[in-house]
């Protein structure tokens, strides 16, 4: 057992999968052959006595009509003997035309059930391993290149859409009704995002995206906060926004501004 123990989990479960399948497979076998030569095979052939030198005629007694007894013909003069006993054979005919007995039928089929399980698990188990490995192997691959590229360029070009959008970002805050200003100014978040190469992932929403822009840049946390608060309102709540809230969001944009060295 020592040999197996360098051998993965999953590895040794496709062994045992395997082993078990072909035994299956051989119990089957074995069961349709072995049984079906037991019962309607013709068995073992009864040696024979005969000999080139001796033969005989066999008798069948037969009644003529005079009541007197007949004999066949034996012109060679040879002797006499008792017909073939045609019973064995009889029962070995009868045998081999019957069908298998019930409880043949049900191992049969239950074997068979049994085996076509074992080859599904088999055939799910490599699929699931498969699968497994390939998601690992694209998670290490993205992994990857977010380390090596994206962590380190992302932040100054993020930074830099930020500076250059900036007079656009204020006058979207500043322009408007306050609700739809607030959405809007939000919104350039995104803009500014694609501009740097970032794409928006798709598990993401639409301030998902936005708050991993502003990690990226390591924004201030309370201003980047306040301003995602004000945003959720002014897009999801009902009652009026007013130029109060407007000037919170301004307030709260600089602080994000401020936190990168960025001015409008």
């Amino acid at each position: 057992m020592r040999s197996f123990g360098g051998w993965s989990p999953g590895l040794r479960a496709a062994v045992t999968v395997a082993g078990t399948s072909a035994f299956m497979v051989l119990v089957a076998w074995a069961t349709l052959i072995g049984p079906d030569q037991v019962f309607t095979g013709p068995g073992p052939t009864p040696a024979s006595l005969s000999t080139t030198t001796e033969t005989c005629i066999p008798l069948d007694a037969t009644t003529g009509p005079g009541g007197t007894e007949v004999t066949p013909d034996n012109p060679d003069d040879l002797p006499f003997c008792e017909p073939p006993d045609t019973t064995r054979q009889d029962a070995e005919d009868l045998v081999r035309q019957a069908d298998p007995p019930l409880w043949l039928r049900i191992l049969v089929g239950t074997l068979e059930l049994l085996l076509l399980i074992a080859i599904m698990v088999l055939i799910g188990f490599v699929v699931l391993s498969v699968a497994r490995a390939v998601r690992r192997r694209a998670g290490a691959l993205e992994t990857r290149e977010s380390v090596d590229f994206a962590v380190l360029d992302e932040p100054h070009r993020i930074a830099e859409q930020m500076a250059a959008d900036a007079a656009e970002q204020d006058a979207a805050l500043s322009g408007g009704e306050p609700r739809n200003a607030i959405v809007a100014a939000w919104s350039r978040f995104e803009v500014q995002g694609e501009r740097a190469g970032v794409g928006r992932k798709a598990s993401e929403t639409s301030s998902e995206y936005v708050i991993r822009i502003l990690d990226l840049v390591s924004a201030d946390s309370g201003a980047v906060n306040r301003l995602a608060g004000l945003y959720r309102e002014a897009r999801f709540s009902e009652h009026e926004m007013t130029e109060g809230h407007r000037a919170e969001a301004l307030d709260a944009l600089a602080g994000v501004r401020r936190s990168l060295g960025v001015r409008a």
